[in-house]
């Protein structure tokens, strides 16, 4: 069975239409339509693929929605691209030196309540991908675990990191280091009481 399909339901975070653009970048969705149509699948096929429901895909596709961290990986493999191409799919462009982003570049690859990663990677690393996560007090990449290809390994700069591994909760503080398969069900959430900050590489391996 795809692990991606033994995960409960992936929701994105709701707010109204102007929220909802604001967080993110409002033509994610449309990019995503376009691409889906492009292989000719259906809002259900797509639903069947991904574990995610046709209304939140709508959503999604809509902009009413930001997606969640988890859920631009998983639509990422199911659309076949990466979820830093959903992001971004002009990330080569030729003034970009494709060796160093500069602070002023940063990517953003996802916005939600609370969370703010940044893909910090220059387009030269392609399977190493870098991000920089800035995460409230409270938040985190939500209650369901999620799954994808690769290995994690990550650093955490300031604050205080929950990161759930397969069930197991590890508390993670400024200096802390932690690596793992991406394919085990993981989550990570701020339990601190100030910002939690984390460099983070995903590899495609």
């Amino acid at each position: 069975m795809d692990s991606r399909k033994s995960m409960n339901e992936i929701t994105a975070r709701p707010g109204n239409g102007r929220n909802a653009r604001r967080s993110g970048d409002p033509m994610l969705g449309g990019r995503i339509r376009e691409l889906r149509q492009a292989q000719k699948m259906t809002l259900a096929d797509l639903a069947a693929t991904s574990g995610i429901s046709i209304g939140t895909l709508s959503q999604i596709e809509r902009n009413l929605v930001s997606p969640t961290v988890r859920t631009l990986f998983t639509l990422g493999e199911a659309l076949n691209v990466s979820a830093a191409w959903l992001i971004d799919p002009n990330n080569d462009d030729d003034k970009s030196d494709p060796y160093v982003v500069t602070a002023d570049r940063r990517q953003p690859f996802a916005r939600s309540e609370g969370l703010r990663k940044d893909l910090i990677s220059p387009k030269a690393s392609e399977r190493l991908k870098g991000f920089y996560l800035i995460i409230e007090p409270g938040s985190g990449s939500g209650e369901e675990p999620y799954v994808h290809k690769g290995e994690e390994i990550g650093l955490v700069v300031a604050g205080v990191l929950e990161l759930t591994i397969e069930g197991e909760s590890r508390v993670l503080r400024e200096g802390d280091c932690f690596s793992f398969p991406s394919d085990l069900p993981h989550r990570f959430s701020n339990i601190g009481a100030t910002q939690c900050i984390v460099f983070w590489v995903n590899a495609d391996i």
